[in-house]
Formats: structure tokens, C-alpha cells, sequence
């Protein structure tokens, strides 16, 4: 099906965006935290650039083929099979949980003129409840009276600040697109199946063309901290070995249930 172009795809896992109103959404609830079940086919997750340090110990690092280099941690090499989701739905223990998950299922929209910002819920989440009487559970989005909840207050914070950084992230990935320092990315993998397996469709940092940068472009990045943004980036191309013996640890488990 072909998508008119004045509709917009909807963002990674997101169905059923709605914007939260206390005329339309005065009885709506969270579910207490749920599982991670929903980003089970996800094999790259978005990333913002405060994100890196934390996420290149447990992720290779990559940037989307768009028009703005988006970060992205790589979670998979197999199609459709994010490894760090164990089979109860929990996350991997240890490991670095993206806020781009974390903030699952708010996000927040914007006015036209970017002037306000509004929280929006995906009421296709297993934690949407569209009213907390039929569940007792579940914490309230809205005051009985009006007005947003501690649990919508801290929810708004946790998007306006994923916000500010996303809004920095896509400065970075532009000015490596700018810059003409991203190269197609390509790795191959010999499983100890001894089936072989592509990662590709993304961006990496040709480290030739980054040290052949201007002084001027080097001191511009320098001052704005992307210097340390591309040094994770290449550093954490060593985090592939974790997928690799992660994939493995996760073949032994399906034997272990066969």
C-alpha cells in the first residue's frame, strides 16, 4: 500500500497516538511498568547523542540512511530478533535500556508554531488503560479534579528532555552528512551454525575522510563536543563481539527448551 505524501509514518513502535485531553481522558491510567515485549523484532533502536557514552558499552553505534544520519544502536544481527529481550520480556540484565524505549508509550507533540508542547500516549500499549475504575492498579494520568498527575508530570519531563536532545542529536547527524564523512556500512558474520549473516543499510564514520577535516571544521566540532561523539561512535564498533556472543548465549537457550 502506498502512503500519500502528506501522511507522515508513525515513529518506531508507536500504532495509536493520541494526544492526552482531560475532557476526552479524565479516567485514563499507566499499567504499572510492563515488559519490553513490544521492541522484540526491533534489531536498531533510535539514539540521542547523550546517550553514547552509556550505550557504546553495550551496543555498536550506527547512523540511519535518512537525511539527517539519525544515531541508532544496533540490538540484532538476524531480521526481526532483538537480542537483549529475554524471553520473559525483560530487558538483559546490565545492560543499557535506551530512553527511546524508556519513554514508551509518551511522547510529546508539538503546536504548529513549536511554541507549546503537548503529551501524547500510544493507546495501542499494553500499559494504556482507558480508565483506572476497571482498573484499580493502574496510576492516574489525570487528577479526579483536573490538572496532570505526578505520573504525567514525570512522564512530560522525561519527553521534553529526550526532546532537547534529539533536537541536538539531528544538528550532529547533519553536520556529518555536511561534512561528507559517512561511509555505507558493512560487516559480515559467520555464526557458529555456520550461517552467514549481512549487517548493512546503515552509515559509519570513514575514519579517512574525519581526519582529513579543516582545522576550522575540527575546532567548530571540538567546541560543541563532537569530537568526543564520533571517538564513542568508532569506539563502540568493538560492541559487536557483544551481539555476536550475545546471539550465541541466545541459541544455546533455544536448544536448552527444544
Amino acid at each position: 500500500m502506498t502512503m500519500p505524501a502528506d501522511v507522515q509514518p508513525l515513529p518506531l513502535f508507536y500504532r495509536d497516538p493520541v494526544l492526552l485531553r482531560f475532557e476526552e481522558h479524565g479516567d485514563v491510567g499507566l499499567a504499572p511498568t510492563g515488559h519490553f515485549g513490544f521492541t522484540r523484532k526491533a534489531v536498531a533502536i533510535p539514539l540521542c547523542i547523550g546517550e553514547f557514552a552509556a550505550a557504546m558499552r553495550h551496543f555498536p553505534i550506527v547512523f540511519a540512511m535518512d537525511e539527517q544520519a539519525s544515531p541508532i544502536a544496533l540490538v540484532g544481527i538476524r531480521r526481526d530478533y532483538n537480542l537483549f529481550v529475554e524471553q520473559d520480556g525483560g530487558w538483559k540484565a546490565g545492560s543499557y535500556v535506551p530512553a527511546y524505549i524508556r519513554r514508551y508509550p509518551f511522547i510529546v507533540t508539538e503546536t504548529a508554531d513549536k511554541s507549546q508542547q503537548m503529551l501524547t500516549v500510544d493507546r495501542a500499549s499494553e500499559r494504556y488503560v482507558p480508565s483506572v475504575s476497571e482498573h484499580p492498579d493502574a496510576e492516574r494520568v489525570f487528577k479526579e479534579a483536573g490538572g496532570p498527575t505526578a505520573t504525567a508530570q514525570s512522564a512530560m519531563a522525561f519527553c521534553q528532555a529526550y526532546h532537547t536532545d534529539y533536537t541536538r542529536t539531528v544538528a550532529f547527524g547533519r553536520a556529518l552528512m555536511e561534512a561528507k564523512v559517512l561511509e555505507p556500512y558493512h560487516a559480515d558474520f559467520r555464526l557458529p551454525d555456520g550461517s552467514q549473516h549481512h549487517v548493512n543499510g546503515f552509515y559509519a564514520v570513514d575514519e579517512k575522510a574525519y581526519r582529513a577535516l579543516s582545522a576550522k571544521t575540527l575546532a567548530d566540532w571540538h567546541s560543541k563536543g563532537w569530537l568526543d561523539l564520533v571517538t564513542l561512535h568508532l569506539a563502540s564498533r568493538q560492541s559487536f563481539q557483544n551481539l555476536l556472543d550475545l546471539n550465541a548465549q541466545r541459541a544455546n537457550e533455544r536448544k536448552a527448551l527444544a
